[in-house]
């Protein structure tokens, strides 16, 4: 967070929260008053006017009181006060409204519209839960910035390149909507501007490593070396080393490796050769493409590339085999990653 959240931002939510167990009459009374700065000030800065506010106090009361999902129409009953409001609720749960084009709450059913919208249950985005949350919690310590260090080991370099590629993901689900890897939606929990900030500092923390690093027994330093891969070529090969690690898939869509390390639509447009590099030097292998269109075609690391990148027994300490053995046994999907983005640095 930025700004500590002034007194009267929290009285103002506790107040509209109690309106809302008291019904809509109430919870529609209390809304004039409500502040403009703050957790408000981001509710008006993404288009809300009233009636959205409150469809989506109802549902952070939901959630707050252990019930993630309401129906459509319990919804809608608890945050109007008369018939004509909550026919125009039900229009603010259709995929084009603006609480629902922004990630601001989520139905089961995607694309649910009009009568089944009304059917289907919402619930509440991470991202205004988060920001909800955060009024009433006490402010973070703050750390002093670290001196950046070079890379000491493979597995070092591994975590931090898997990471990356994490927020890279994040970042691509915003900005082409879509989970590079699934193909599905995916609630990211923040704005596509917050994402590419938080790709860009992850960025610039790596690269500050990776400049200061040259110990070429680090298997992983010594293939960039060899190669003068740029950071994303690395992280390009790293997301398909763990696709197949993790995840059981040996190729993914070559698009969605450019995807990922592109910033916006424009970005994926000027990046639409990127994977030619690695191709040429025989860092990763497409198959499967139509004639001269390689961005149909699969990806996947040959095997020598993957043991390259490894590092053979001779190459990898036994501590760092028993380590990263225990790090991917630990993991059931790349998901559990991204709960490490915020979480405590690497010990010195």
């Amino acid at each position: 967070m930025t700004d500590q959240p002034a007194p009267e931002e929290r009285t103002a939510l506790r107040k509209l929260l109690e309106a809302v167990d008291e019904g809509p009459e109430a919870l529609w009374a209390g809304l004039p008053q409500r502040p403009t700065r703050g957790f408000f000030a981001k509710l008006g800065e993404a288009g809300l006017d009233q009636l959205d506010v409150a469809i989506v106090l109802v549902a952070l009361s939901a959630r707050l009181a252990g019930k993630p999902s309401l129906s459509g129409s319990d919804l809608v009953a608890r945050a109007a006060p008369d018939s004509a409001r909550r026919l125009d609720a039900v229009g603010r749960l259709s995929p084009e409204s603006r609480l629902v084009s922004r990630g601001l709450i989520f139905g089961e059913r995607v694309g649910a519209s009009g009568p089944d919208a009304h059917a289907t249950t919402w619930r509440l985005g991470d991202l205004l839960f988060r920001r909800a949350i955060d009024l009433f919690s006490p402010a973070p310590k703050s750390r002093s910035a670290k001196a950046p260090r070079p890379y000491r080991t493979n597995l070092e370099l591994l975590g931090d390149l898997r990471r990356l590629s994490l927020v890279y993901r994040r970042r691509a689900a915003a900005v082409f909507h879509l989970d590079p890897w699934t193909s599905t939606g995916m609630e990211v929990g923040q704005s596509v501007s917050e994402l590419r900030a938080l790709a860009a500092d992850a960025q610039a923390q790596v690269a500050a490593r990776l400049e200061l690093s040259d110990d070429l027994s680090v298997p992983l330093l010594a293939l960039r070396a060899e190669h003068k891969l740029d950071l994303d070529q690395l992280v390009i090969l790293v997301t398909v080393l763990f696709q197949e690690l993790v995840e059981g898939v040996g190729a993914v869509d070559a698009i969605d490796l450019v995807k990922l390390v592109s910033e916006s639509e424009n970005d994926l447009i000027r990046r639409r050769q990127s994977l030619r590099p690695l191709v040429r030097r025989n860092l990763l292998r497409l198959e499967g493409a139509y004639a001269d269109k390689e961005l149909t075609a699969d990806a996947c690391l040959p095997n020598g590339i993957i043991e390259e990148m490894l590092g053979d027994r001779d190459t990898i300490g036994s501590d760092d085999r028993i380590d990263f053995h225990t790090y991917l046994q630990e993991l059931e999907s790349s998901d559990a990653f991204f709960s490490d983005l915020d979480g405590s640095d690497d010990p010195d």
